[in-house]
This record gives structure tokens, C-alpha cells and sequence, in this order.
């Protein structure tokens, strides 16, 4: 199994995305999902790999719950309650891979910005980015009603810009700025925006 031929591309993807940023494990199988989403968004030859589809909790692919489960009866993946980490077997496959510098630095970008983020924070800002995935959710009427709560939260954790803090807030650009004031968070203009 130590050759790396013998995995598929969207098994190698996830195993990238689990030794990216020095295999900080993934908080959630929603992370992971949400991850493996916006990573196909950006390099779209990995698009029709995970075939994501709208569904309770925003863009899901099944794909990626059988390949996990495959990678765990490797010896290559293990999860301790809700993490998803390489096991020492994995982290050795990882670093022989070599993987392409520029395909890692987009994992550890989003593996940092969803990693301390909460799921509704995450569905949140998936939803609004993406809204042709809003159809099957389970959660989208609940987070309207507090969306502006997590706009004001991911700007207070400098994960998106003022802009698409509006957005996500649902709110007019005055009504949110005055709540930014009143709740007196400061945020930074140099950020990544990944929406």
C-alpha cells in the first residue's frame, strides 16, 4: 500500500487536505465536506471527482464518505470522536506523495479558515456564497433568523471581508455597519475572501 499508485486522485485529495498545515486535523465531517467544496470550486479538474449535490447541511458528496471509509480500513485515516487526522501511516504516505506546493497552499488556506470556524458559521457563509445549494437544507430558516449574528462573528474572527459580512448578515450595508458600532468589533482589510 506504501506506493502511491495505488490510490485514486480524490483519495490523494483527501489525504492533502487532512496533512495540510502540518496534519492539523479537521474539526467535523462538515469541515471536510465544505473543504473538499471550495477546493473543487477552485481547481475545477477535481469538480466532477467529489460530484457534490445539494443536501441537509449545503454541498455534500457521498463519494467523499465511502472514500474516507476506505482510507480509514488502510490504516491511513482515523477519527477520534468528531476530528479527522492521518494516522502515522498516513503522515509518512503524505510527505512521500509530495504533493503540488500550489494545490496544498489552497488546502491550508481553507483548512484555516473553516477549522475554527462553527458549523452554522461555516453553513452560513457556504449558503450565502452559494445559494443553489440552500434547496434540501435543514438548516437554512434556522440561520436566517441569526444570520446576522454570524456575519458580525465572522468579521469579529477577520474570516471575511466588511462586504461579504453584509451579505451574510442579510442586512443593508448602514443597518450593519451601525450594528458593527454598537457591538464595537474591529476588523482588518487585509483578509482573504474566499465567497
Amino acid at each position: 500500500m506504501e506506493d502511491s499508485l495505488d490510490l485514486e486522485d480524490e483519495e490523494k485529495i483527501i489525504l492533502y487536505s487532512l496533512g495540510a498545515l502540518d496534519g492539523t486535523p479537521l474539526r467535523s465531517k462538515i469541515k471536510l465536506h465544505k473543504l473538499l467544496f471550495l477546493f473543487s470550486n477552485v481547481f475545477k479538474d477535481f469538480k466532477d471527482l467529489f460530484e457534490f449535490e445539494s443536501h441537509l447541511f449545503g454541498p455534500y458528496s457521498e463519494t467523499i464518505n465511502y472514500l474516507l471509509e476506505d482510507l480509514e480500513k488502510l490504516g491511513l485515516v482515523e477519527v477520534q470522536g468528531n476530528k479527522y487526522k492521518l494516522t502515522e501511516k498516513g503522515s509518512k504516505l503524505f510527505k512521500k506523495l509530495n504533493p503540488n506546493p500550489e494545490v496544498i497552499k489552497v488546502l491550508e488556506d481553507f483548512k484555516g479558515f473553516l477549522n475554527d470556524l462553527t458549523d452554522d458559521e461555516i453553513l452560513a457563509f457556504i449558503y450565502v456564497s452559494y445559494p443553489k445549494y440552500i434547496g434540501e437544507s435543514a438548516k437554512w430558516e434556522k440561520l436566517k433568523k441569526i444570520r446576522d449574528r454570524l456575519a458580525l462573528s465572522l468579521l469579529k474572527k477577520h474570516k471575511v471581508s466588511f462586504g461579504k459580512a453584509v451579505e451574510i448578515s442579510g442586512l443593508k450595508s448602514s443597518d450593519f455597519e451601525d450594528l458593527v458600532k454598537k457591538m464595537e468589533i474591529r476588523w482588518r482589510h487585509d483578509y482573504k475572501d474566499f465567497g
